[in-house]
């Protein structure tokens, strides 16, 4: 399926799962034209979302979900760089991606303070989902990111 009106290709979106359903997390992938949905959680189960348990993503998503946790999980660590090449080769191959992770708020999740940063550093910027519709740019947080990014 091709873009649809509004839709941007080669796009890294990010959100926060907290305030979602799996139901509006599937919309919002179709609204946007995202390929691939990348769960980054270094532990991808919940005891308050069991909907979004790997198992049930698995089912819900098929082909379209990819738990990328051992790489780019941010427990106990930061991101590895395997798991920061893997989303910019995804990226340059044209794919429109959905990073997830549980933190409603970007700015106290390591989707945005360390993958986002880290992306950005390297010229690719990725756009965060709030759940209240407004999308903000990992640039517009204006967060002191690592490496004068």
């Amino acid at each position: 399926m091709g873009p649809m009106r509004g839709q941007r290709r080669n796009v890294i979106y990010t959100i926060g799962y907290s305030k979602w359903t799996v139901e509006g997390v599937r919309a919002k992938m179709d609204e946007l034209g995202v390929d691939l949905l990348a769960d980054v959680r270094s532990r991808p189960y919940g005891r308050f979302h069991p909907k979004f348990n790997r198992p049930e993503l698995e089912k819900a998503f098929g082909a379209r979900y990819r738990w990328m946790g051992a790489t780019l999980g941010g427990k106990p660590g930061p991101a590895t760089e395997e798991g920061i090449e893997w989303l910019i080769a995804e990226h340059r191959s044209g794919s429109t991606l959905l990073i997830m992770c549980v933190e409603m708020d970007p700015r106290t999740c390591h989707r945005l303070i360390d993958i986002g940063a880290r992306l950005l550093a390297r010229g690719v910027e990725a756009i965060h989902l709030i759940h209240d519709g407004t999308q903000r740019t990992t640039q517009e947080y204006g967060l002191p990111w690592p490496g004068g990014a």
